[in-house]
């Protein structure tokens, strides 16, 4: 979807839908591949639900125990033994995935979210093409961020372009989950790096920050792709 001045609102509402539908989908089990390290790792090792170093300490402990099971010859206690463990990972492996799904759909909720307005900002952009980016150190240890006040003159959705000059990282981070859904982020060698994201904002003034990993500050731009009118 090419997004423009002449961009619907009800465009970019349906198109942050969709990216937020598709964020949630992917901490489903219809997510293969995010899955299947779940099914393996709590199926075989459910005691890894409380941390790597307890769950190596249950591990080796049943191991233990089937092993005594076995020396001493008792197939049915052996196999009793290990359909409970097998039991076990499941259960362990269902609560987890519950777990998950909550957590992203708790997730999309707030990104579905308007961000308020925060009083008293200064130097607010009301359209900003091409506007320049300073890196600086970031709250976040390991992390260099920008940052841009843009000033939304009504309560609507708005797709921010941040493009990275010769940025060879594949990290970008959108800080602030309220009201936002990262539609795409990335480039190729050669290319820029780009990052569209859409904002749900109120009305007034908006401190919109992006982090990437400290020890490279490239060339950054941002722009407003789309018009709200009054």
């Amino acid at each position: 979807m090419k997004i423009d001045a002449t961009t619907t609102q009800e465009q970019l509402l349906k198109l942050s839908e969709q990216v937020l539908r598709r964020d949630l989908l992917q901490s489903t089990p219809l997510n293969l591949k995010f899955f299947l390290r779940y099914l393996i790792l709590f199926l075989l090792f459910p005691g890894m639900v409380f941390g790597f170093k307890v769950g190596l300490g249950i591990t080796l402990g049943f191991c233990a125990v089937l092993v005594g099971i076995l020396f001493w010859g008792s197939d049915a206690a052996s196999a009793l033994a290990i359909y409970s463990w097998l039991s076990a990972g499941l259960l362990v492996l269902l609560l987890v995935t519950i777990g998950v799904i909550r957590k992203a759909w708790q997730e999309r909720e707030v990104r579905r979210q308007y961000r308020p307005s925060t009083p008293g900002l200064r130097h607010a952009q009301r359209a900003p093409q091409n506007h320049p980016l300073r890196w600086h150190q970031s709250n976040t240890e390991g992390f260099v961020a920008a940052h841009l006040v843009l000033q939304a003159p009504q309560r609507g959705v708005y797709a921010v372009l941040v493009t990275l000059k010769n940025y060879e990282g594949a990290q970008l981070i959108t800080q602030g989950r309220q009201g936002t859904s990262l539609v795409y982020a990335g480039g190729g060698k050669g290319n820029d790096f780009n990052a569209l994201v859409l904002y749900r904002l109120e009305a007034g003034s908006h401190e919109l920050i992006w982090a990437i990993p400290a020890g490279s500050s490239p060339e950054a731009k941002v722009s407003l792709l789309n018009q709200i009118s009054i």
